[in-house]
């Protein structure tokens, strides 16, 4: 039963008469490994049959019902949900999820984040992790863990959690709440100063962390989409004027070859290829 789930962690009632009554659509990304209590393997990704794998899929879920029902109790009255983790059919549980709610799932996807648009006024990130290189970040890479050694974008470093935040803001749509590691959140705030955030857990290591408790994460991150929603005009679009470039620099020359074949990639040595475009979502 639902009401079971939400005695693992005591979310209070919304207040009578203070639900917002103005139509909203949000939408949820999430990733897997800036959950609370997952540190992941030594020089292993967080895929299918590794560590923590099943538990990570079982707390995003958790985060992301906990966010789910602040923005219901907020007064948003259409919520799309994404699974960012490969074709987006192995990472949530869906039939653990609160209902009405949209879900994307499956691939090919014409762009990333297909079903958004201007008409969103906000996107949350949910279990992100912090860029490639970043010292102490649980679980830090970007996009690949295998193959992508760092990023930039028009000459700044990027991760996923940056980049994310201009393609929403090319839209005109800004990133309103984000939860992850203490790195991933200094990563956002890096890019979005007036952010909301949860920090789930803190890196003494890529794989050594000392995690808040779940519930207390669920609860923190209920509370922190309730504050985000409510102060929803205090949030700017991350904007950036094309032309754009991101320059890839891959942890192997096979992998910079590779990509080199494909549209709109030049590569530029052995290992480091750049993209050109006047869509950011050309780029990735």
């Amino acid at each position: 039963m639902m009401d079971d789930y939400w005695g693992r962690g005591v979310f209070p009632p919304a207040p009578m008469g203070q639900e917002k009554a103005i139509p909203m659509r949000m939408y949820i990304c999430t990733d897997l490994e800036g959950v609370a209590c997952v540190a992941g393997e030594a020089d292993k990704p967080l895929f299918p049959g590794s560590k923590q794998y099943e538990f990570a899929r079982k707390e995003l879920t958790r985060e992301v019902n906990a966010a789910i029902r602040a923005l219901k109790e907020s007064g948003v009255h259409e919520i799309i949900v994404e699974d960012g983790h490969g074709d987006g059919t192995e990472v949530l549980i869906y039939d653990e999820l609160l209902e009405g709610v949209k879900i994307l799932l499956g691939v090919p996807r014409p762009r990333q984040f297909p079903p958004l648009d201007s008409s969103f006024a906000g996107v949350l990130l949910i279990g992100y992790h912090p860029m490639a290189g970043s010292e102490r970040g649980v679980l830090a890479h970007s996009y690949s863990s295998r193959s992508i050694q760092d990023m930039w974008l028009n000459g700044r470093r990027i991760g996923e959690i940056g980049l994310t935040a201009f393609q929403a803001g090319s839209l005109g749509i800004p990133v309103i709440f984000i939860s992850s590691c203490s790195k991933g959140v200094e990563e956002a705030r890096e890019f979005l100063p007036d952010v909301e955030t949860v920090i789930t857990k803190e890196g003494f290591g890529r794989n050594c962390v000392l995690s808040f408790h779940p519930s207390d994460v669920e609860r923190s991150i209920y509370t922190g989409v309730k504050r985000a929603v409510s102060r929803l005009d205090d949030f700017k679009p991350l904007k950036l004027d094309p032309p754009f470039e991101l320059k890839i620099e891959y942890k192997l020359e096979s992998s910079a070859e590779a990509e080199a074949r494909k549209p709109n990639a030049i590569r530029l040595d052995a290992r480091t290829i750049v993209r050109r475009a006047n869509d950011l979502f050309d780029l990735i």
